[in-house]
């Protein structure tokens, strides 16, 4: 009888990344890569990600299960999108067909997307229409760039670490998404449900506007060991 891996409890989960990336062959050529990239960043930075590159929706349902089964807290997807799509180096998916291969995979977990034109309140909806007790989804609003992509993402994962590696707390992810993306000028989209508007899933837009940048109006934004001057 073959061994049946053992999936932990939705509700316990370890405050790592598990990234997972699918790009076009033009960029496999060029080895842009963001998501090996970041792999590599988060162990730099003492972490224990795992990274896993796909091609079709098929080997994305395989990866989906081995994500929920490594009960890692924050899944990472590197890939291209529309407001349609999201694409794969061999194929697509809807939507709603990429959130039914990761229903009630997210419940207690976080979504960050390394995609363009994925943030948007239809690609988050149809995600947590198949998860409940998801607590956030993420993505650019625009195109984005390799090079803004992982110096983004990779400030980002450092920022939140740095003042807490147990938990992203929704306080200091305001903070951090205020600061980022002014500075590599990347247009985000936050989603997450809130329980006082009867569970709804409320979008929080994070633009490049430079006062975002005054540190004396929020003094959380500094890292520890920092001073405001």
């Amino acid at each position: 009888m073959a061994h049946e891996k053992k999936i932990p409890p939705a509700n316990v989960t370890k405050p790592e990344t598990f990234i997972i990336e699918s790009l076009n062959h033009e960029d496999e050529l060029a080895t842009r890569l963001d998501g090996k990239v970041l792999y590599d960043v988060l162990k730099l930075q003492g972490k224990n990600p795992l990274y896993y590159y796909f091609r079709t929706q098929r080997e994305l349902i395989e990866f989906a299960k081995i994500f929920r089964e490594s009960g890692y807290r924050y899944l990472h997807l590197s890939c291209h999108g529309s407001e349609e799509i999201v694409q794969y180096t061999f194929g697509e998916s809807t939507y709603a067909d990429f959130a039914a291969i990761f229903e009630k995979k997210l419940h207690n977990r976080r979504l960050f997307v390394s995609g363009c034109n994925l943030g948007n309140m239809n690609f988050a909806k149809a995600i947590f229409d198949k998860n409940g007790g998801m607590y956030s989804v993420t993505a650019p609003m625009k195109k984005v760039y390799f090079d803004q992509s992982i110096s983004f993402w990779s400030a980002f994962y450092y920022m939140m670490h740095a003042w807490d590696s147990s938990a992203m707390k929704k306080q200091r992810l305001n903070q951090v998404f205020d600061q980022l993306a002014t500075i590599f000028e990347m247009p985000l989209a936050h989603y997450y449900r809130d329980t006082s508007q009867g569970a709804a899933v409320v979008e929080a837009i994070y633009s490049a506007k430079r006062q975002n940048l005054n540190s004396s109006k929020v003094k959380a934004t500094v890292l520890p060991g920092e001073e405001i001057a």
